[in-house]
C-alpha cells in the first residue's frame, strides 16, 4: 500500500501529510515544502518509524536552543520598565502587577508594566476599591494625564474596573487571591472574565507569576498554559519554520505540538529574542542565540 508523504528537497527528510498540513516548513531544516514535493511511498512502518523519531529529534533541537536559552535569560527582560521604581511596585504589590497585565494589548512592554507607577504617582496609592467606586469619566482623566498611555485609552477603564471589581467582592481586596492556591487554569479563566483579556494576556499573566513573583503551580498545569502569541512570536515562529502561516492560533498550535508537557515555557524566550534580535526589520542574525539552528525564512 502506498503512502502520500512529502519529502525534503534540501535535507531528504520524509513528513507525512498530516505533518505537512500542520507546518509547511521541514521539521529539520525548515525548508518550505510544496505540493512539488509529495511522493507515493512504499508502506513501511520500520522506516516511518525511524523518520518520525528522528525528526523528533531534529525538530527537538530548536526547541532545546529555545529552552536552554529560556532558563539563562534574566526574568527583568520579561518584564521592562521606564522607570526604575515601577519594577519595585509591581514586584511588591499584587494589584500593581494584576492592573499591568490586563492593560498589556498592542503596547510596548516597558511601557505597561510603568503605567503602575505613573497612576500611583498620580492618585498616591492603588486600592482597588478606589477604582471599583470612581465614575468612568474620572477614570478617563486619570488616564488621560498619564505621560504614557495603553493603546486603547477608551476601554481602559472598563478594563481597570473589571479587574478591581473582582479584586474587591471576590478577594476581599487582596489581589494575591486571585492566584494564590489555585490552578493556573482557573487563574488563566479568571482573568479572561476580565473585559479585554483574551487568552493570550491571560495565558502571558500566567506565565508570569511564574517568572516574575515565584508563584508555584502544579506541574501538570503546565500542560495548560499556551504562549501569548503577540507579534514578536509569531515572527520567531515562522522564521523558525514552526508554522507555516503567520497567524496567532497556529503558534499556540505549535507551541502545544512542540513541546506539550509545557508549551508556555517557549514564551519568554521566543519573545525576548524576537524584541531584540529577531525584528521585524533587519534583523541581527549574528547575534542571536538560534543562529546555529534557525533556517532564517524571511
Amino acid at each position: 500500500m502506498a503512502l502520500i508523504a512529502y519529502v525534503c528537497p534540501k535535507c531528504g527528510r520524509v513528513h507525512s501529510l498530516e505533518e505537512f498540513r500542520e507546518s509547511r516548513f521541514c521539521y529539520h531544516c525548515g525548508k518550505f515544502l510544496t505540493r512539488q514535493n509529495q511522493r507515493l511511498l512504499g508502506e513501511s512502518r520500520i522506516l516511518k518509524e525511524d523518520n518520525e523519531s528522528e525528526m523528533k529529534d531534529n525538530m527537538d533541537s530548536r526547541v532545546r536552543k529555545l529552552l536552554e536559552f529560556g532558563k539563562s535569560a534574566s526574568v527583568e527582560e520579561l518584564v521592562p520598565v521606564l522607570e526604575e521604581e515601577a519594577a519595585k511596585i509591581i514586584k511588591d504589590d499584587p494589584f500593581a502587577f494584576a492592573l499591568a497585565g490586563v492593560l498589556d494589548r498592542g503596547t510596548k512592554a516597558e511601557i505597561i508594566w510603568t503605567i503602575p507607577y505613573y497612576i500611583k504617582k498620580q492618585l498616591g496609592d492603588l486600592d482597588p476599591h478606589f477604582f471599583v467606586n470612581a465614575a468612568p469619566e474620572d477614570l478617563e482623566r486619570i488616564i488621560d494625564k498619564l505621560p504614557v498611555k495603553p493603546r486603547y485609552v477608551n476601554a481602559a477603564p472598563r478594563t481597570i474596573k473589571g479587574l478591581s471589581h473582582i479584586v474587591v467582592n471576590e478577594c476581599n481586596g487582596q489581589a494575591q487571591k486571585l492566584w494564590e492556591k489555585k490552578s493556573s487554569r482557573a487563574v488563566k479563566a479568571t482573568f479572561e472574565r476580565i473585559y479585554g483579556v483574551g487568552p493570550g494576556i491571560a495565558s502571558m499573566i500566567v506565565l508570569l507569576l511564574e517568572r516574575w513573583l515565584g508563584v508555584q503551580f502544579d506541574d501538570v498545569d503546565h500542560r495548560n498554559m499556551d504562549v501569548k502569541p503577540d507579534t514578536h512570536i509569531v515572527r520567531v515562529f515562522s522564521r523558525l519554520g514552526f508554522i507555516s502561516e503567520p497567524k496567532s492560533k497556529s503558534a499556540v498550535e505549535a507551541a502545544r505540538r512542540l513541546n506539550p508537557d509545557y508549551p508556555g515555557a517557549l514564551d519568554s524566550p521566543t519573545w525576548i529574542i524576537g524584541k531584540k534580535w529577531c525584528t521585524a526589520f533587519v534583523p541581527h542574525c549574528q547575534k542571536c542565540p538560534l543562529k546555529e539552528v534557525c533556517p532564517k525564512n524571511y
